[in-house]
């Protein structure tokens, strides 16, 4: 049962903005600082008559940095597309604020004690992506802060500009050749054969692999919305990779079938891709088998992701723009550039059939010679 306040003491007083306070509608409104007053503004609260509206609510000056990472995360959860990972970021990101700023409180953050901060992740060796992370944790914690009214007015943060990432080219990003592809495929198993081929058919990366379910699978075609966004794509297979998907399921029955007859029932829940425990393959497990299988197969190892953009660079090369962002799923054009990584040599056959077509197949050079050459002769 809920406890109520005498009558003869009907406001309640909050010792940190020193103010006497009633609770409507589970909202706080602050009544001010002298009892009197404040009970004579609750007796008009309860006749219906209006209060001033500066002095409605008064935010609390004193809540701590801690005290609103927490109250922030907790309202922006609703918000988020993947709740358990994207907690995980920012805890990480609004942590290390925390641990650099011990007992800071909410309202004594300034803008150039900000910038210090930013000074001192570059000088601790952080990446551009994770200053630019941490940045934008913070200032996405104070316009909450400011919105809901927990602090008065947050500082302009963004006075404080992110860190340029440096623009990776393909000698940045060097990419699989056709060869290591090949002795990767001659060396792996059956499991890890199925996922480079669906990275390269599909532009699959570790988190599509665990996410792929047979339901996504339908006669020549695989359907995946791409969880980091929601963006789905429908494929059609390769008949190689028809052909090891049909080998996978074949196993897993027969496998299935074995453990029943010893009364030992497993499943996959719908899983193509599970682990000798029958759990569906973690980004971590994809991307240590791959590099074990680079090591086996004497191919340098830039990671299972690369594999994404190797199927980038190819599709670019073989057909339009927006045909590439819908392959890769992505919501806007600009972003497959990050996936796009085009070889010299491509550049160098463009410019050659870029001269055909603007020049024809004559050679100028040889044409212009020979009508000098007759004119000395003249």
């Amino acid at each position: 049962m809920p406890r109520s306040r005498p009558t003869s003491n009907p406001v309640s007083y909050h010792k940190h903005t020193k103010q006497y306070y009633v609770t409507r509608d589970s909202r706080r409104i602050y009544l001010g600082s002298d009892k009197e007053q404040a009970l004579e503004k609750y007796h008009r609260l309860g006749l219906g008559l209006q209060l001033p509206a500066v002095e409605e609510v008064a935010p609390n000056p004193l809540i701590s940095v801690k005290e609103l990472a927490n109250r922030f995360i907790a309202a922006q959860r609703a918000n988020w597309r993947n709740p358990e990972t994207t907690l995980t970021c920012y805890k990480g990101w609004l942590g290390r604020f925390l641990r650099d700023h011990p007992r800071l409180m909410a309202s004594a953050l300034t803008v150039e004690a900000f910038a210090d901060w930013k000074l001192s992740l570059k000088e601790r060796g952080y990446s551009a992506e994770s200053i630019n992370h941490y940045l934008s944790a913070v200032r996405a914690m104070y316009v909450f802060a400011e919105e809901t009214d927990l602090i008065q007015k947050a500082p302009k943060l963004r006075r404080v500009k992110n860190e340029t990432r440096p623009k990776l080219g393909a000698k940045d990003k060097p990419l699989y050749t056709p060869d290591d592809l090949q002795r990767m495929l001659a060396k792996a198993d059956l499991q890890m054969r199925a996922m480079i081929l669906l990275a390269l058919n599909c532009g699959f990366g570790p988190k599509d692999v665990r996410d792929l379910t047979w339901n996504h699978i339908g006669g020549e075609r695989v359907t995946l919305p791409r969880s980091k966004r929601g963006v789905c794509q429908t494929y059609l297979l390769w008949a190689e990779i028809r052909a090891l998907l049909e080998e996978i399921r074949q196993e897993r029955l027969e496998l299935e079938a074995r453990m029943a007859k010893r009364k030992a029932l497993r499943c996959d829940n719908g899983h193509v891709f599970v682990t000798r425990f029958w759990k569906p393959w973690s980004k971590d497990a994809v991307a240590e088998q791959f590099r074990k299988l680079c090591k086996k197969a004497g191919v340098p190892c830039y990671g299972f992701y690369r594999l994404r953009h190797c199927a980038s660079t190819a599709m670019s090369l073989v057909a339009t723009p927006h045909v590439q962002r819908k392959f890769m799923r992505h919501s806007q054009l600009q972003q497959q550039v990050t996936y796009t990584h085009t070889p010299d040599a491509e550049v160098d056959l463009a410019v050659m059939m870029a001269r055909e077509k603007l020049l024809g197949k004559g050679s100028l050079i040889s044409s212009q010679g020979k009508s000098r050459d007759h004119e000395e002769v003249a």
